[in-house]
């Protein structure tokens, strides 16, 4: 038998009223897809945006940047939000809900230059805790702090001076003569010029020269939009260890020098901040030898038999040059010109790859007062190698000269890549802020902002 169906008028009305609720909510339900939808092409877009990072600035000096420059070495954000739409596009535009930019703007972005540095800081700093450990950093810290309390006595020492002696005591020392003059001699070293008496033997000083009108921080460089303060992380007290532990890592050294860079002597640029390596290294070396001056000068007025032999030089000069009530002023001349001469034989064993202890032992000590012109040994087998001195004048650097010195060697060094000749830090880009203007189903528009960083 056929069944018949009616529907009564309430039902018919009852249904009315619910059409436009289930009209009202399909259209919420694609509004809020069409919504989730743009959320993830806008991720997709900044992922893939950064995914573009500079690839050698990543495997050679482990920093995360983005060169917003395209190879141009000028500041191109319109290209940086082209490639951003590019990238949303086809995840926008799929699916039943699609959604289309109408507009793509950057609120703010983050050059590396930006504050100082502030940005290649805080990587390096990540990097380096990663590398070391915190076992590692607390080393570095105590090895650093123990050469700081013994540079500081032997300070003390030298500002105390040499006690006085009684120069009626003290026997001519033999072989003082005209011809071998301690005095003199001294006198000629001094006037030659240190640099040439430090090298090894049969060593060829690079002749690199980098214009400094041309690095990073000397020029006119490009600016970030926006406030990104709130991104700095606090400084520490190891922040400028891990400093000076990353470009010791990175850069060249005389001894190890940099390969195919803008100069072979990176470090010592970084401390120097000259324009040749020639100069980077003598202001090193100048340095190198003050250390030693000082450390020197404090072993030999507190060493008995090395007093013994100054006084016994000093009578004979006084002797010889007919001034015997001088034979204090001549010994004090005579320690400072003693501890220079060993300041030089100490720095030539550091530039040839060898040790000097930081505190001297009569066995460490090499030069002879009697005979200062003979050529003495340049091994040296214990105390700290040339890297170890470099870390100590690391510590009366300015941590703000070092980054951005630092940054002037990796850029230059980035720049003698064939092809990456227009590589510039002020146009990398770490950190930036993108509003999107979104349309939607049914004509419907909205705004969308994002922000990312290589912190994230």
């Amino acid at each position: 038998m056929k069944q018949k169906g009616s529907m009564t008028i309430a039902m018919s009305l009852m249904l009315l009223a619910f059409l436009p609720l289930i009209a009202v909510t399909i259209r919420a339900s694609q509004t809020a897809c069409a919504r989730v939808q743009s959320v993830n092409g806008i991720d997709t877009a900044l992922y893939s945006l950064f995914s573009e990072y500079d690839k050698e600035l990543l495997e050679t000096y482990n920093l995360f940047f983005l060169d917003a420059g395209y190879g141009t070495g000028k500041l191109d954000i319109g290209q940086m939000i082209s490639q951003a739409e590019h990238y949303a596009k086809p995840v926008l535009s799929s699916g039943m809900t699609r959604c289309s930019i109408q507009a793509c703007g950057a609120e703010g972005f983050r050059l590396a230059s930006d504050r100082k540095g502030k940005a290649v800081e805080q990587q390096i700093i990540r990097y380096m805790k990663g590398n070391l450990g915190a076992a590692g950093i607390e080393k570095l810290k105590d090895k650093l702090e123990e050469n700081r309390t013994i540079l500081q006595q032997q300070e003390e020492i030298q500002a105390q001076g040499m006690e006085e002696t009684v120069p009626e005591n003290a026997a001519p020392m033999e072989g003082i003569s005209a011809e071998n003059n301690p005095l003199e001699i001294i006198k000629s070293l001094k006037n030659n010029g240190f640099l040439g008496l430090v090298l090894p033997a049969d060593t060829q000083v690079s002749e690199k020269v980098q214009p400094l009108g041309e690095v990073l921080s000397h020029r006119t460089i490009e600016t970030g939009q926006g406030d990104f303060a709130q991104m700095d992380v606090k400084s520490s007290v190891t922040d400028k260890l891990l400093i000076q532990e990353y470009v010791l890592e990175k850069l060249g050294t005389f001894t190890e020098p940099g390969k195919e860079g803008a100069l072979d002597y990176q470090a010592e640029y970084v401390l120097g901040g000259k324009a040749s390596d020639k100069e980077n290294l003598s202001y090193v070396v100048n340095r190198l030898l003050l250390i030693r001056e000082t450390a020197n000068l404090a072993f030999l007025y507190t060493d008995a038999q090395k007093r013994a032999e100054l006084e016994a030089c000093a009578a004979a000069l006084s002797f010889l040059l007919l001034i015997p009530e001088g034979m204090e002023l001549v010994q004090g001349v005579l320690a400072a010109g003693w501890a220079y001469v060993e300041s030089l034989s100490d720095v030539r064993i550091l530039l040839s790859g060898g040790k000097v202890p930081l505190i001297k032992d009569s066995t460490a000590w090499k030069t002879q007062l009697e005979n200062l012109n003979q050529n003495t040994s340049i091994t040296g087998g214990r105390g700290l190698d040339y890297e170890e001195y470099l870390r100590i004048l690391f510590t009366f650097a300015p941590k703000e000269k070092s980054l951005m010195r630092t940054m002037d060697m990796i850029e230059q060094n980035i720049c003698k890549t064939e092809g990456r000749e227009n590589f510039r830090f002020d146009v990398c880009v770490d950190a930036v802020s993108l509003s999107f203007l979104i349309k939607g189903p049914n004509n419907m528009t909205w705004q969308a902002d994002r922000f990312y960083t290589y912190d994230m």
